[in-house]
């Protein structure tokens, strides 16, 4: 009898480290990764889209929105990458560095641009921060905010009437959502790119 109850206890934690490893529907893909320990990203979570797991990953439906401009199309079409891991050198649905984030999301509205922070530096229309809207690319230096020469890029989801956030894929985290008043983004920030 003992040896029962000791069976079922070893099946209740398996099913218990299960759960908690793979979310309640025991699927990977359901679960949102946070963007910060913080805690700062409790806005952006609660938006219904980024809580839909069929939202979080590729869905190319949102090319057929019925979306007010071509800048709320990328912006919805780079969200619904959330969460794809990062990967230097990406710039598919497997995996994506900064620049080959950005490269993918504008390419499918028609903005080719080339893979690259520094070159990514160099297209459009510079436009100061003030002035940023929705879809223009951010250009940032590297981790290392001493060497003002652009490593790391994201796309602008709400202007400067609120606080700045984009949209990128970092290292730290893959494809998610930061803001730029108030964070390191900001003594890092180099450039606003207007490439349509």
């Amino acid at each position: 009898m003992k040896k029962i109850w000791i069976g079922f206890g070893i099946a209740l934690l398996v099913i218990l480290l299960v759960k908690v490893f793979t979310g309640e529907s025991g699927d990977k893909t359901a679960l949102i990764t946070r963007t910060s320990k913080d805690g700062r990203d409790k806005t952006f979570h609660k938006d219904a889209a980024a809580q839909e797991p069929s939202l979080a990953r590729a869905n190319l439906d949102v090319l057929e929105g019925n979306y007010a401009n071509k800048a709320d199309s990328i912006v919805a079409f780079a969200l619904q990458r959330y969460g794809v891991e990062y990967n230097y050198g990406g710039a598919t649905e497997e995996g994506f560095d900064c620049s080959g984030f950005t490269t993918y999301v504008y390419k499918k509205f028609g903005v080719d641009i080339p893979h690259g922070s520094s070159l990514q530096a160099k297209e459009g229309v510079s436009v100061p921060l003030k002035q940023a809207r929705k879809g223009d690319l951010l250009i940032f230096t590297g981790t290392n905010v001493e060497d003002r020469t652009p490593g790391h890029v994201g796309i602008v989801m709400t202007g400067p009437e609120k606080k700045i956030q984009f949209v990128h894929s970092s290292s730290n985290g893959g494809v998610k959502v930061s803001e730029v008043m108030g964070t390191l983004y900001e003594k890092r920030f180099l450039d606003v790119r207007r490439l349509f």
